[in-house]
């Protein structure tokens, strides 16, 4: 058996999608400003409003008409979703229309065949989307039992079902039509009752293939295509929004149902890209790592919603784009001795709050610099989803003396003669330099408008103990000291 799912006047659906309001409103998709009707809303249809008329006349068959453009993102964000679900019914799916996705079940052991589609109608309407599913045992004759569906049609008997239907359902030649009207056959059943071996010799090949598609007979490799794991949605404003109040409203529409398809598959969020296109044909673009990858709306909206409370943007935004990238679940076992973050996503929260307050530079894991800048370390995002590297092994023996260093290094005063330190005046050591080894020197980004170089010097001051100068920029501080005891 082969399953078609439809989605009726799909334009007209993708572009209400997150549009509620408009549901029972008089609605037509025209191609351009007052352009030709594309699709037109129950309501409108009601009015005598028609696919193909001119947007003015439409307006004067009906004056509360809605005009709306084409919602081109929006289109596309629903296809994928139609694609995915295609998806998780069979892994051979067609793509073969927008708004129709044909999925071949012949390995699949379904044994209540209204149930099954009643769950595909269901999870259609949990993304606001209103379907049809029809069944048969070929893909032209399940397209056209999905076109017949209310809401879902399984066809059993195909001599049958096919007999009651115009010959118009399966669009024949235009010359061929006109000729089968003339000899006044109206029906698929009028259709085949005539000889097939006749009709072919009297009108060619055409003919033939046109009855074999009215007796339900003709079959077709399906066109397969690959569902992308990608799941988005997407929305553009009539006209640039100034608040903020809009933007969360769409995107806690969005994540309900970006969730409940990620549910689906089996899948949770791991990464959330946000795109704001602005009215000055510029961008504004921000990617969230979630710290525990999920499904709850609920964790996904509180980050975004900590996001744009404080975001400040030099233009308005037109529209608002939202990319789900998705993972497995995690299912990490921990070591003996090693605890996790009791609950990851708050922390990650916490973080996003402070990246508010103080800024973004300034909020993150402090991470090594790769230079041999003494201290030279950056600030970088958690790395949440990365394993962690084993810690490498402690040395069997300490080499040397440790040194205690301070934080920060303490300012001195060092007389220098032939160019070594003799005489040290500080807070922890105050007195002569019995001892040195050095210097130490150090340089770096001579290539840069930053270039640096530091000195050090291990000396050993009377009365005190040894300890560590060091000279940047002509400015000497004791950077620690060797003996603990004195420190």
């Amino acid at each position: 058996m082969f399953a078609v799912v439809l989605l009726p006047t799909f334009r007209l659906q993708a572009a209400l999608r997150f549009r509620t309001e408009l549901h029972a409103r008089a609605v037509a998709i025209t191609d351009g400003d007052k352009g030709a009707a594309v699709e037109v809303s129950p309501a409108a249809s009601a009015s005598g409003v028609r696919a193909g008329m001119p947007g003015v006349q439409a307006l004067a068959r009906c004056p509360e008409l809605i005009l709306l453009p084409r919602a081109l993102a929006a289109e596309r964000t629903t296809q994928a979703a139609l694609i995915e679900l295609g998806g998780s019914l069979s892994p051979e799916v067609e793509a073969t229309a927008d708004g129709c996705v044909t999925v071949d079940l012949r390995g699949a052991k379904i044994t209540d065949w209204p149930q099954w589609c009643e769950a595909v109608v269901t999870h259609l309407a949990g993304l606001d989307l209103r379907g049809k599913v029809g069944v048969a045992p070929n893909p032209d004759l399940a397209f056209l039992a999905a076109r017949r569906a209310e809401p879902f049609l399984v066809v059993q008997a195909p001599a049958i079902f096919l007999a009651q239907l115009a010959v118009a359902e399966i669009e024949p030649p235009p010359h061929l039509h006109a000729l089968l009207r003339d000899w006044g056959i109206h029906t698929l059943g009028q259709l085949t009752s005539l000889p097939r071996g006749e009709l072919a010799d009297r009108l060619g090949p055409d003919a033939d293939r046109l009855w074999q598609r009215a007796s339900g007979q003709t079959t077709r490799l399906l066109r397969l295509v690959r569902p992308v794991e990608e799941f988005a949605e997407a929305f553009d404003f009539e006209q640039e929004i100034e608040t903020v109040e809009p933007l969360l409203f769409l995107l806690r529409r969005f994540l309900d149902q970006l969730t409940l398809r990620l549910a689906a598959a089996h899948r949770v969020a791991a990464r959330l890209l946000l795109t704001l296109p602005l009215d000055d044909d510029t961008t504004h673009e921000r990617v969230f790592t979630i710290p525990a990858p999920t499904d709850d709306a609920e964790i996904l909206f509180r980050i975004l919603h900590s996001h744009l409370e404080s975001l400040q943007l030099a233009a308005h935004p037109t529209g608002v784009r939202l990319l789900i990238e998705s993972a497995r679940p995690d299912h990490q076992q921990l070591r003996l001795f090693e605890s996790a973050l009791r609950d990851p996503n708050r922390f990650g929260e916490t973080l996003a709050r402070l990246a508010a307050i103080v800024g973004a530079e300034n909020v993150g894991v402090a991470e090594v610099a790769d230079t041999h800048r003494p201290d030279a370390f950056r600030l970088v995002e958690p790395r949440f989803h990365q394993p962690r590297e084993a810690a490498s092994p402690a040395p069997s023996r300490a080499i040397g003396l440790p040194l205690r260093r301070y934080r920060p290094p303490i300012a001195a005063q060092v007389r220098v003669v032939r160019q070594e330190p003799v005489e040290v005046s500080s807070a922890p050591a105050t007195g002569r330099v019995t001892d040195t080894l050095g210097p130490y020197r150090a340089s770096g980004g001579w290539w840069e408008r930053e270039r640096w170089g530091v000195e050090e010097w291990d000396v050993e001051i009377a009365g005190h103990g040894l300890y560590r100068l060091r000279r940047e920029d002509q400015i000497w501080v004791v950077e620690g000291c060797y003996d603990a005891e004195l420190c």
